[in-house]
């Protein structure tokens, strides 16, 4: 054996191992991409607020059972409010609602206008979770959260114009509105219609997917109560003025607003406790309350049939309660409004006015609500007054938008140190494969060397000629070729 072929022989155990080298570099890449098993913990929280203030709080983890089902589980949450030097200034702990994950409210400080910082922190399978949001304290502050729902245009509330057809005998004001805000189908709803001071004679007829429960009403005290159902997935009728003799006086089509598979939900104070009633197609006897003033997020709590009323006594003001079936069912939600005086304030008529005609640059304006502004006199009870006031107003919700995940931001840290590795592992291939192919190109070099002169050897002493391309010739490239498609492979997200 030549000097050479030791030389050669010392590369051979490389060559030999390199694809094994490769392979434990690609499943070291495989392994090390693989997500940690970070629990689920996510936070539902306002993202303003004003000194002096409750926020609500909603907190639960997402996990996975045998099936790949995804499901919802309560771990114990404490959630702390810390300012940004991190000191903990505010901290409760959220008790398991009736339906799922965690809830309560958080009790803001006084103080000058700052950013502080919610933190949810939860124990689970033996390690501490946690997440957390920014929330933003100020006195003008206004939170800015999105107010409608998901339906088709022939499932919103559309009033047409007031068609007189006796002039002397026509009220001024022909007024309907559905005091739930929206009808379910299949659930009775009440139109309340507004005919202002004149002693007439309501009626609704029915155009399309609808049925009129009530007959002819009398008007009393300006307002007409007519009970609907709507039996499909639009709804119109016709609204009628008319006399003793069942002549009309004046007309006015209407357009339902439609919520199919939504929540009819009522609110009424009750001996200074606020009582929530609710119904649903198929029935249903938990529910989770949200309690806003204005748009901003207050109080999360959860009811029961057994125990309808609010475990928080709600202060004077005007309060949106929006009540749902499960965590995610912000669009079938139903809403209600109570108006709880103020000591020495103009009114609960005059309040919910005001609250009504504080959306007007964003929904237009309410002649009930103008009416009651400029001192009308409308002699009506002060409970028919909020039906109408607030029958528009409850059509939409308040979205709260996303809960923060304990994940968040971790998915692209891990993607980035991935990326890294990649990149380390396709570099580390190609290296190997460049010394792999030297090596067997300098093998293949030396045995066409050794060739030639054996041929010499055993010649006649004419000079051999060397063949232009050697049949082995190509081999050290093609095993290049390989570990590039291996260092490409390396880099592919699909696969690692």
């Amino acid at each position: 054996m030549t000097m050479q072929d030791r030389h050669f022989e010392r590369f051979g155990w490389a060559v030999r191992l390199s694809p094994l080298a490769v392979a434990v570099i690609l499943t070291g890449l495989w392994v090390a991409g693989g997500k940690p098993a970070v629990p689920d913990l996510r936070l539902s929280a306002p993202v303003v607020a004003r000194p002096g203030t409750t926020v609500g709080l909603r907190a639960w983890q997402v996990d996975r059972d045998r099936d790949g089902y995804a499901v919802i589980l309560a771990p114990e949450v404490v959630v702390e409010l810390r300012n940004a030097a991190g000191d903990t200034v505010g901290r409760t702990e959220l008790s398991e609602s009736r339906v799922q994950g965690r809830e309560g409210d958080l009790a803001v400080p006084d103080g000058p206008d700052q950013a502080l910082f919610l933190v949810a922190l939860g124990e689970i399978d033996g390690r501490v979770v946690s997440v957390e949001r920014t929330l933003y304290v100020s006195g003008s502050i206004e939170s800015r959260w999105s107010k409608g729902r998901t339906v088709n245009a022939f499932q919103v509330y559309e009033l047409g114009p007031l068609r007189v057809v006796d002039p002397r005998r026509a009220p001024r004001v022909l007024d309907p509105r559905i005091e739930e805000g929206a009808c379910v189908p299949g659930l009775r709803c009440w139109l309340s219609v507004w005919v202002g001071g004149q002693a007439v004679r309501v009626r609704a007829r029915p155009l399309s997917g609808v049925r009129v429960e009530s007959g002819v009403v009398r008007a009393s005290k300006g307002f007409a109560r007519l009970a609907l159902v709507v039996e499909g997935q639009e709804g119109r009728v016709v609204v009628e003025a008319i006399g003793e003799d069942e002549s009309v006086w004046a007309a006015r089509e209407v357009r339902l607003p439609v919520i199919p598979g939504g929540i009819v939900a009522r609110a009424v104070e009750d001996h200074g406790r606020v009582r929530v009633d609710w119904d649903r197609l198929g029935g249903l006897d938990d529910v989770l309350v949200d309690v806003f003033q204005g748009r901003r997020w207050v109080h999360a709590l959860s009811l029961s049939r057994s125990d309808p009323r609010l475990s928080t006594v709600l202060g004077p003001g005007v309060w949106r309660l929006q009540v749902r079936a499960d965590l995610f069912s912000d669009n079938t939600a139903g809403v209600s409004y109570v108006v709880v005086a103020e000591p020495d304030g103009p009114g609960r008529a005059r309040q919910a006015a005001d609250e009504v005609l504080a959306e007007a640059a964003r929904e237009g304006l309410d002649p009930l609500a103008m009416a009651i502004a400029e001192g009308a006199s409308i002699d009506a009870p002060v409970a028919a007054l909020e039906r109408a006031l607030f029958a528009v107003p409850s059509f939409d919700v308040v979205s709260i938008g996303p809960a923060v995940s304990a994940r968040t931001g971790l998915d692209e840290e891990l993607e980035r140190e991935q990326e890294v590795r990649r990149r380390w592992a396709a570099a580390a291939i190609l290296l190997i494969g460049l010394i792999v192919s030297m090596v067997l190109l300098r093998i293949e070099l030396a045995a066409q060397a050794r060739a030639h002169r054996i041929l010499e050897d055993l010649g006649d002493g004419s000079p051999v000629s060397r063949p232009d391309r050697s049949p082995g010739r190509g081999l050290w490239a093609f095993v290049l070729l390989v570990f590039v498609v291996m260092a490409v492979l390396a880099l592919s997200k699909g696969w690692f």
